[in-house]
């Protein structure tokens, strides 16, 4: 008997990895947050099957797609060091990042940061903080999630956190309501930070998979259907 010929990559769903950066993407968010409905809805306006997603640990997720265990991993922060492994899409967002300290944390507000401790949960790029590290001589404790962080931002285990601003406002609201007992510090206020789905280097179609996902995605941007997905329930609309 002969086997059926393997169906082609456009006919066959594709499994992606992703982690738990809310709202952009977390296992208990509605649909795997709004990015995950982005990326789903490009492979489709692609003509591409819907592609099953997984969340797994940023670190293994990472590493499984840089050997190809799976076809993409999103949402990623520009890397020049990921650059080399891995393609990168057009933008799925465009946000900000900043600092954030307590609120009563002058030193850290006014940026006399020397020999202060910064938090950046394990996994997460250091691109965006490596020359304030090296400017300030920062200590560096990378817990396993934004949660941690926060909550030994809280309890003066460190004195800084380095995130993207409608992760770190959401992730707040989650532990402290409305009455954030942080802010952001005026030093490194609201740098851009884009985020990416990004495809490893060693996956034999991976320019090809690449240009029909952008295609998908710029497609959803014409259409408006981007700004509709945007918004995930009672939060506000992150950067585009």
């Amino acid at each position: 008997m002969l086997s059926s010929p393997a169906p082609a990559e456009d006919e066959a769903a594709l499994t992606l990895a992703t982690g738990e950066f809310p709202p952009y993407v977390g296992e208990r968010l509605p649909q795997g947050g709004v990015t995950s409905k982005i990326v789903r809805e490009a492979f489709a306006a692609a003509g591409l099957a819907t592609p099953k997603i997984v969340f797994l640990p940023w670190k293994r997720g990472y590493s499984e797609a840089e050997l190809n265990r799976y076809a993409a991993t999103f949402p990623y922060a520009h890397d020049a060091a990921r650059e080399k492994q891995f393609l990168y899409s057009d933008p799925l967002h465009q946000d900000h990042f900043s600092y954030f300290a307590r609120k009563d944390d002058a030193d850290a507000l006014a940026g006399r940061w020397r020999n202060k401790r910064l938090c950046l949960p394990l996994g997460w790029t250091t691109a965006y903080t490596d020359a304030d590290i090296r400017k300030y001589q920062l200590r560096l404790e990378r817990p396993p999630a934004l949660e941690n962080c926060l909550k030994m931002l809280g309890s003066n285990q460190v004195d800084l956190v380095s995130c993207n601003d409608f992760v770190a406002g959401y992730a707040i609201r989650q532990l402290y309501g409305p009455r954030s007992p942080f802010v952001a510090a005026e030093i490194g206020k609201q740098q851009t930070s884009g985020l990416f789905l990004i495809i490893s280097r060693q996956r034999p179609n991976a320019e090809q998979l690449m240009q029909k996902f952008n295609q998908g995605l710029a497609a959803l941007r014409r259409s408006g259907r981007y700004q509709q997905l945007l918004l995930p329930d009672g939060e506000a609309s992150p950067g585009q």
